[in-house]
């Protein structure tokens, strides 16, 4: 058994390239490089191109030129003549035709079940009706669109004719669309609305400024003419690109103003911070029932702001609906249970209200008046406690 011994090829050096290169001799060098791979990228493009071209130059290059000269060679050749005249219309050779595939509505099923003679009979002897409601056990009432289902149960319990488009024999079909008429544009007048409010007009209760272009100093103006207004309950500024600086303006118009009762700003250009200060100066009067400030410019509050939005509703008792979407859940489930209290106060307040009117009225006798006797007064009244102790602030005056 003969053994063979492996010579291990060690990389040659630098120098010993260079003196292989220096052996080799034009042709051997060419041949070298037309093996070149040509997507090499680790080398210039000059060097991967294989071609070489071993004329003499015949002048400078010129671009102009060589552009020049290859329209006019484009133009001077003559097109191949046609041995065949083309006619418009007419097709020469043979035209393809696709071939025609069998679709499965073109062949023909024949389904053979075996469900026995008992089965069999008693489909056979079986009526509408009775089918309808084996479909329905088996489920295929899916298969059907809800028009044709009440069409076919209204023909079957109330008698009404059967549509043969809309009934249990008709095809099923998609319910077309219905088509809605597009709203009409807002064409409300800020100038008449800033108008209205500086008058104080006893008519001018809502304002809606919807989907309306209002310039930054329009709103000032009107932020500033709210201070003094105790008419309008209703502010509807959504999707008027009302900025920054116009919204940290209404923070001091809610300040001053105790009649408005719903403000809506949802789709506007409102940071954060100013969002955060709103919600802060409506604990200034508490007389917002209804805030909305939803799909703002920054989707994302942050847990700071939201907290501050949450620690400033927990301050607000009349607070009813907030319209915001918060990140956090602890900031989600403080301001519904908080807004759930504000609820709670009403009808506590509501409830204390029909008791006081039932023990006037005679409705609701006390257990220690006699029938015929007189009602004693009541020497309390329901008043609105300044700072709370409990959950809910309706108490007595006294114990205020």
């Amino acid at each position: 058994m003969s053994t063979t011994k492996r010579v291990k090829a060690e990389p040659l050096t630098d120098a010993e390239i260079d003196t292989l290169l220096e052996n080799l001799t034009s042709d051997e060098i060419e041949k070298l490089l037309e093996d070149v791979d040509p997507d090499d990228t680790h080398m210039p493009p000059s060097a991967r191109c294989t071609y070489s071209c071993q004329k003499a130059p015949t002048g400078p290059f010129n671009k102009k030129k060589l552009l020049n000269y290859i329209y006019d060679q484009a133009k001077n050749t003559p097109d191949k003549v046609d041995y065949v005249p083309h006619v418009p219309g007419t097709v020469l050779g043979t035209k393809w035709v696709p071939p025609q595939q069998e679709t499965l509505a073109d062949q023909e099923f024949e389904l053979d079940f075996e469900l026995g003679d008992e089965i069999e009979m008693a489909l056979g002897d079986a009526s509408m009706s009775d089918m309808i409601d084996l479909a329905g056990i088996m489920g295929l009432h899916s298969m059907i669109n809800q028009e044709q289902y009440h069409h076919a149960v209204g023909a079957k319990t109330f008698g009404k004719e059967v549509d043969a488009d809309l009934g249990w024999d008709g095809i099923t079909k998609a319910t077309p669309l219905k088509c809605y008429a597009a709203e009409p544009p807002n064409l409300t007048d800020p100038v008449e609305v800033l108008e209205k409010i500086k008058s104080c007009d006893e008519e001018q209760k809502e304002v809606n400024l919807n989907n309306v272009e209002v310039s930054e100093k329009q709103f000032l103006e009107i932020f500033e003419a709210l201070k003094g207004n105790t008419v309008l309950n209703n502010l509807s500024l959504s999707n008027t690109s009302l900025t920054d600086w116009a919204a940290a303006n209404l923070c001091h118009t809610l300040e001053n103003n105790d009649a408005i009762e719903t403000i809506n700003l949802e789709s506007n250009c409102i940071m954060p911070q100013t969002l955060s200060k709103l919600f802060e100066s409506l604990n200034a009067t508490e007389s917002i029932k209804e805030f909305k400030a939803m799909n703002q410019a920054a989707q994302v509050l942050g847990n700071r702001v939201e907290m501050a939005i949450t620690k400033s509703i927990e301050n607000n008792k009349t607070l009813l609906k907030v319209g915001m979407q918060f990140e956090f859940n602890d900031c989600q489930n403080r301001v519904a249970v908080h807004l759930q209290k504000n609820l709670d106060r009403i009808r506590i307040k509501r409830i204390a209200a029909k008791l006081a009117e039932r023990e006037n009225s005679g409705y609701f006798m006390y257990p220690s008046v006699q029938p015929g006797g007189t009602i004693p007064q009541q020497d309390k009244e329901w008043t609105k406690a300044g700072s709370p102790e409990s959950e809910y602030e309706y108490y007595y005056s006294d114990e205020e």
